[in-house]
């Protein structure tokens, strides 16, 4: 059984209120390299994610990070 925690909760979140469509993309650093990391999200933030990322034509990881960036920002004031 995986465990849902907070990050995978403010993902989820992330993925379903924001317009994946338009939300300014960060570009990925590169540089050091770190383990991978796994998140539990809804099939719904998953189905989102797949298809804007798709559509936009670019990675589901820099299209998830950008939207959590912004969810997090907004959140945060």
């Amino acid at each position: 059984m995986r465990y849902h925690g907070e990050l995978s909760e403010y993902i989820d979140q992330a993925l379903t209120s924001s317009d994946l469509r338009t939300v300014e993309l960060i570009p990925v650093t590169l540089g050091r390299t770190a383990q991978g990391l796994t998140t539990v999200i809804s099939a719904v933030a998953n189905s989102r994610l797949r298809i804007a990322a798709k559509h936009r034509r670019c990675s589901k990881t820099v299209l998830a990070n950008s939207a959590l960036y912004k969810w997090l920002r907004e959140k945060n004031g």
